[in-house]
């Protein structure tokens, strides 16, 4: 199975960032957290007894945020030897962990690999000024530079962010993404930049003091740098990422797949057979169901057959390898019209989506629910 801890701690808020996180914490709250983490494991092990059974041993963990690397790294080993620790784990684990840039040091990265952190995926986002600004980033170009070089000789694998939107240059851009390359990042995500409400960022664009880029130039920017990191041997294996051979995430491929995992924390999301659940958002409420020893989830969905036949097609359309037709329901795509497109590759059975195709996933996933 895979295991999700959600870290909600950032030391800023970034303008465009939606998810569960706070920047207002002390190191009493973080402390907190952690034992907070380690009540919900035990709540949701005395639940089930399969967490923690040796027929579920955890092949990848993922510390997200939030930004992980706020923790002290007291603990963030606290954090991984009452989770990670305490379950049957196999001999080649994944460990990935989230950092800004401007957060990793030495001394951390050091105390992180001590930890059994063998991963790292570094929020860069940008290695321009005027762009970092724009997304409200703490981060400047010359620390980001320095922490994936710091990086790149510390863990095993590592991973670096980048988002198009506002301001991005392509030229800058397709530089940037070589530079991280040749400091021996392995792994790349692009990010088409979201707007989300309640963002300071959508309401600067809202009340037109900030203009978003239009689609044709934001697809544009990812066509180019899709198409700049293949040619720097990375290639895309899922509609966002990007790796050289052997360094895909673990983690992420099992989402696709559908595999068990496990999330604890705030906000963090789960899934297991038949059921998906999510974590209440706010720290407080998550906080507050502990202590009258609840499993804090805030909302359950069960899945039934049909929705789990959707869900198989629809994650399987991410993934290079693609879905195999028999999958799909009848009349949902013109096979033949996407095909002649561009949209997607016909081949022993299996439709995949090129990179013109990833740009339309929404509206494809859209149609084939509608006939499934």
């Amino acid at each position: 199975m895979g295991l999700y801890i959600h870290v909600p701690f950032c030391g800023s808020i970034c303008s465009y960032c939606h998810f569960a996180r706070t920047d207002r914490h002390d190191a009493g709250l973080r402390r907190r957290y952690v034992e907070g983490v380690l009540q919900e494991l035990r709540l949701r092990r005395e639940r089930c007894s399969l967490i923690g059974s040796a027929t579920r041993p955890v092949a990848t963990c993922y510390l997200g945020g939030g930004t992980p690397s706020t923790l002290e790294p007291e603990l963030m080993a606290d954090l991984l030897g009452g989770t990670l620790g305490a379950l049957p784990r196999a001999a080649d684990v994944e460990v990935t962990a989230e950092a800004n840039p401007e957060t990793l040091t030495p001394d951390l990265a050091a105390a992180w690999v001590d930890a059994g952190i063998n991963r790292i995926s570094l929020g860069v986002q940008s290695l321009s000024e005027p762009v970092l600004d724009l997304l409200g980033r703490a981060c400047r170009p010359r620390a980001a530079r320095a922490a994936l070089a710091l990086a790149c000789r510390t863990f095993r694998r590592v991973s670096a962010d980048w988002i198009l939107g506002p301001g991005v240059d392509r030229q800058t851009l397709l530089a940037e993404l070589g530079e991280a390359v040749d400091l021996g990042v392995e792994h790349v995500s692009l990010y088409l930049l979201e707007l989300h409400p309640g963002t300071p960022l959508e309401g600067a664009v809202r009340t037109g003091r900030l203009a978003m880029p239009a689609d044709p130039v934001l697809e544009s920017l990812y066509l180019a740098a899709g198409a700049h990191l293949e040619g720097l041997g990375l290639r895309q294996y899922e509609v966002a990422n990007f790796s050289r051979p052997g360094a895909e995430s673990r983690h992420n491929g099992s989402y696709w797949r559908r595999s068990p995992y496990l999330g604890l924390g705030p906000g963090a999301h789960g899934f297991w057979g038949a059921r998906r659940y999510a974590n209440h958002r706010g720290l407080g409420a998550w906080l507050a169901d502990l202590d009258e020893g609840r499993v804090p989830e805030a909302q359950v969905d069960r899945l039934d057959r049909a929705d789990r036949r959707l869900e198989g097609a629809v994650l399987a359309l991410r993934t290079r390898e693609g879905v195999r037709v028999d999958r799909l329901p009848p009349g949902a795509l013109d096979l033949e019209r996407g095909a002649q497109e561009g949209l997607w590759r016909i081949a022993g059975g299996r439709l995949a989506l090129t990179r013109r195709g990833y740009l339309r996933i929404d509206t494809i996933e859209e149609r084939i629910a509608r006939a499934m």
